[in-house]
Order: structure tokens, then sequence, then C-alpha cells
């Protein structure tokens, strides 16, 4: 199993936060104004230039108002209405036309002042409105609020693709717990099985996490947790989790004992509203058998071959971490070549349908025995897909939990 990168913690906790703009920034920004008056430009730039903004461009008409803002990207346009080749609203419209500007601030100075005009510029893509002749203290007061907003939304974007970068980086880490192609295929040739999984996220991160390891020649330990809650959270149990178990790996031969000893490490580590369901077993292939112990989870299957029909494993038990002192008892289960095993996670039989029904016990008994009844290939992943339909077809909606099925098949003995 791969170790976890010990940069996760603060990878999923240490989220980029706004901070308020600084004057020097909004003084740095560039601005555009558009007018036809030599005169009316002037003004403007000298109430700007007083008010600490120097970097500042101009245009003569919409035109090349137009060719600027696509060459510069100026942080605000003050704009006149009324100019020759084309108007502010011609220019409005081209800008708004353009998606990288279409949250640039755009103010309007003009003599119009009727409100047929004012709601014109509004509706061609104006974000504001001055009737001049234009008040310094005004115009600053309106540029100082554009231009913060520009800002915090430039930030706010930045902030948002950094933290969907991260958690990007957080699912990878998340999805290395679990077992590769290789794994899986080096497992299924040592102890002759069949392998099949699936794991789905209600959202970018989950708290699902299935694994299986080598404990000798003959035996392979097989686990699925489930953490509550969903997220940021939830994950970062999840590598908990994975910790205490590499920690522990001398303790995992008695699956009872093992689930008794990781209750005991994530009791103090978890919310008092946290905890994990956990399925924890050992394939013995030389003793046809599976050893097992449960925590809160959905009632794993086996099915028998020998009598084509499927047993529901013990699934009861305390989920761990919400009694410091709760111990979990060792089942043993029959486990004989050509019977396959199965457990999930609770969204495949806590899923309402549009009737607020779950799937029961008996429906995804009889689907999983339909497919072993029938099966050609390898019923392991028939069997996953299998349940995926069921679920589907119970409730087509966006799964509200994250969901793991996991299945093994016992090849059977070559025919003689």
């Amino acid at each position: 199993m791969p170790s976890v990168n010990q940069s996760i913690l603060p990878l999923l906790t240490n989220l980029t936060k706004l901070t308020p703009i600084a004057p020097q920034r909004l003084h740095d920004a560039l601005i555009l104004v558009v007018d036809d008056m030599k005169l009316n430009l002037k003004m403007i730039t000298s109430n700007l230039h007083a008010r600490g903004y120097t970097n500042i461009v101009h245009a003569f008409n919409g035109v090349e108002a137009l060719e600027m803002t696509k060459r510069m990207h100026p942080n605000l346009v003050i704009l006149d209405l009324m100019m020759p080749d084309m108007d502010g609203f011609a220019y409005c419209e081209a800008v708004r036309a353009i998606p990288e500007f279409a949250m640039t601030p755009i103010i309007v100075q003009t003599a119009l002042d009727e409100m047929e005009h004012k709601l014109n510029a509004f509706k061609v893509g104006a974000s504001d409105y001055i009737i001049k002749p234009v008040d310094g203290r005004e115009l600053e007061a309106r540029v100082m609020v554009h231009l913060t907003n520009t800002f915090l939304m430039q930030d706010l974007a930045d902030c948002n693709m950094q933290i969907m970068q991260e958690m990007d980086a957080a699912k990878a880490m998340q999805n290395r717990l679990m077992p590769a192609e290789h794994q899986v295929k080096m497992c299924e040739r040592v102890f002759d099985l069949n392998i099949a999984s699936y794991f789905e996220t209600s959202s970018t991160l989950g708290g699902d996490c299935w694994g299986m390891r080598p404990i000798s020649d003959n035996k392979l330990a097989i686990y699925m947790y489930d953490f509550s809650g969903h997220g940021v959270s939830a994950a970062m149990n999840i590598f908990r989790m994975h910790t205490i178990m590499r920690e522990f790996t001398h303790a995992s031969g008695d699956p009872g004992g093992f689930l008794s000893m990781l209750n005991r490490h994530l009791h103090p580590l978890l919310e008092r509203t946290e905890f994990a369901t956990m399925f924890y077993g050992i394939i013995d292939i030389e003793a046809n058998c599976l050893l097992y112990a449960s925590a809160g989870v959905p009632a794993p299957l086996v099915y028998a071959k020998t009598e084509d029909a499927c047993v529901t494993l013990i699934g009861r038990g305390f989920p761990l971490g919400v009694i410091p002192g709760a111990t979990y008892m060792t089942h043993y289960s029959a486990f004989l070549p050509d019977d396959l095993l199965v457990f999930f996670s609770d969204c495949l039989s806590e899923t309402r349908n549009n009737k607020g029904e779950f799937l029961s016990d008996t429906q995804i008994a009889d689907a999983v025995q339909k497919v072993m009844q029938e099966y050609e290939g390898n019923p392991a992943q028939k069997t996953v897909d299998a349940l995926k339909m069921l679920l589907k077809t119970h409730n087509a909606a966006p799964i509200f939990d994250d969901m793991t099925i996991t299945s093994y098949h016992r090849r059977p003995y070559p025919s003689t």
C-alpha cells in the first residue's frame, strides 16, 4: 500500500484567504478614458491624477477604444456616449460580446440625463452612469467602488482556481491509497482470485476507501471503510486511518482485534460527530475460509456455489470512533473455490427512490445470485456492474453519498 504524502494536511487546510484591496493596487489600475472632446479628457484625467490614479490612457471614439480595450485590457473604462464613428452604446455592445471583457466595469459619463438614455446604456452593458459636468468626488467614489469590486472578483476567481487545483491534488493522493491495477493483478495471480471494484465520490473528495494487503502466501487481508461526512474533513480522516493502519500491520492477522485497535486510536482523533464504518476480512485460500469483523457496515454477502445461494454475513457492531472501549469479534465463513464475496458502502443500501424506498437486502442478494448463476468470464466485475445498474434503476439521480463496491471471486479448481 502506498504511503501518504505528508503535505496533504496543509494542502487541504491552507486554503487561500481573500484580503482587502491595497490602495496602491487601486491607484496602479489601468483606466481607459474615452471621449471625443479633449477638454473632457483633460478634466477627467486631472481629477483622477489628483486622487492618485496615474495609469490612464485615452481614446477619442468607440473604434479606437475597442482596439485599445482588446490590446491593453484596462481594469476600468470611463466612457462618453455621444461620439463619432462608434458611439458609446455600440462600444458597450461590442465589448460585452467578448467573454473576457464581460465583467470589465464601464462608467458612462454623459450630458444625456433622460431615463431612456440611462436605461439603454445599462441595457447594452454599462456598469454605472454619471451626468456631466462630472464632480471629482463622485467620480473618485465610483471609480474606487468598481475597481475594488473588480479586484475582489479577480481574487475570488484566483482563490477558487487554487482551491480546485488543491482539491484535484488531494483527490489524486486519495486515489493512490487504493490498489493500483498492477497490485490488483498481482493479488489475483497469487491468490487465484477475480477482483473488481467501483469507487465514486459524491463531491471532489470522499470518505470511502478500500484496499487489500497480502499477509502470507495463502492469506489476503481485504477491507473497506467509510467515514461520516464528505469533502475535506472526510478525506483528512481517510489519511488518518491510512497512517494508523500502516503503523499496526503486525496486528492485522486478527480481524476483530485489528478493528478494536483501530477504534482505540481513532476515537481521540475524531470530532464527536465523526465516525467510520468498516469491514475487515482475511481470505485464507488454504483453509477455504473468510475470517472477518464488521463495524456498522451494510451486511456483506457470500455467494456459496455449492448451495447456489447468498449467505448474509454479520454486519453489526458499533462504528469506529464512537465508543473508546468498544471491541469487535472475529467471525468465520466458508469461502470455497467458485464462491464470491461482495461488500459495499451504505450508499447502495440507503439511497431512496422517488417513492422513499430503499433497496432491500433481498434485491441486492438476488442481483448477486443472478450474476453467479449466469456468469461467463469474470463474475467479480459482472457483480459490481450488476449492483451499479441496480442502484441506477432504483434511483437515476446523482448519488448523495460516496459509493464503494468491491467483489472477490475465488476461481474454481481446474476441471480434471
